[in-house]
């Protein structure tokens, strides 16, 4: 496939999931015993029983997943980008795809017919944290099958969230996809995902780091749980050993990004926090697309903390419209 186009900006690969967003009392959370802030897999009987006892208030529901909220994001930024999961033929999978569609996201991957589409429900505390009990249903099915070449050798960067590290089949799509950016020339961003995935799956993951990423992304919980340091700084440090690039978010403290051999302080937008879902999702989308558009990386990762900024400040990691106008006040027409 040489001189192929690379035509796409980024190529996703993760979990399938629609998101169901609803806000939630403190009290109630207790009273349904779920550990605030924490993201905990569910079997669908113990979803139903928190869906059973929510009743019928509002909520909002979109296509989601961690990877998937950061391709999103990147196409309301006027990137053209694709994306890999799996998905059911079920009444989900259809308003998955959908949405994709009218998003103008290329969408690949082979429909699992005999299984359920994954849910996220986001339960939402008045402070903006999020508790989320997800069952994954037919995202756990993604193979080496669903992964695109053709896509991975017309794409600039293929990104992959961490969270496909904790089933078998999933950990081999991602060395499949990595494997093949390799052959290709594609560059790869990594995601850790979550601290539990960097405390369980810790060898794969330092495995991906070292041996295959251009950039990886982390939270300073991530971080630091990746180095064993507290400091997001010295965290950062320790990354870029294994990595040469590398962005450490702070939440309202800001972020750092490592790129190219140097490192920035990049402050966060002062905001309300409404939901705290997609943050950093939003954050790599702005850093992504920021680089893609040969954009100096402060310029990038304030890109991202700029879209982060939004979609703290509203229920869901979903955006209305686009950010057309963001990317110019930030980037420049130039960019």
């Amino acid at each position: 496939m040489t001189g192929v186009e690379r035509r796409y900006m980024v190529y996703g690969i993760g979990n399938g999931l629609v998101d169901k967003q609803v806000k939630i009392t403190d009290s109630e959370l207790e009273d349904l015993r779920l550990s605030k802030g924490f993201m905990e897999l569910a079997e669908q009987a113990e979803q139903a029983r928190i869906l059973g006892y929510l009743g019928n208030r509002a909520s909002e529901l979109h296509a989601g997943g961690s990877a998937a909220n950061t391709i999103v994001g990147i196409a309301q930024m006027g990137g053209t980008v694709a994306y890999t999961c799996s998905l059911a033929t079920d009444e989900l999978g259809r308003h998955y795809a959908d949405d994709f569609a009218r998003l103008g996201i290329r969408l690949t991957g082979q429909p699992k017919p005999q299984m359920h589409t994954g849910l996220c429900l986001v339960l939402v505390t008045p402070d903006g944290e999020r508790t989320m009990k997800t069952y994954l249903g037919a995202s756990t099915q993604l193979t080496p099958d669903d992964i695109d070449e053709e896509v991975i050798a017309q794409s600039h960067w293929v990104y992959l969230e961490g969270y496909l590290l904790a089933g078998e089949s999933t950990r081999a799509a991602s060395f499949h996809a990595l494997e093949l950016a390799r052959k290709h020339g594609t560059k790869i961003a990594y995601s850790f995902s979550d601290g539990f995935l960097v405390a369980n799956f810790g060898e794969p993951l330092k495995h991906i780091v070292t041996a295959y990423a251009d950039l990886v992304f982390a939270n300073e919980l991530e971080a630091a749980a990746y180095t064993g340091r507290r400091d997001p700084q010295a965290s950062l440090e320790a990354i870029v050993r294994d990595c040469h690039n590398a962005c450490v978010t702070c939440s309202e403290n800001g972020s750092y990004i490592h790129y190219n051999g140097a490192t920035r302080y990049v402050p966060a937008f002062a905001v309300q926090p409404v939901d705290l879902t997609g943050a950093g999702d939003m954050y790599a989308a702005g850093v992504l697309f920021g680089l893609s558009r040969q954009a100096a990386p402060e310029r990038a990762a304030q890109l991202g903390a700029c879209a982060a900024s939004y979609v703290v400040s509203q229920m869901g990691a979903r955006l209305s419209g686009n950010l057309l106008e963001t990317v110019r006040d930030i980037l420049g027409t130039s960019a």
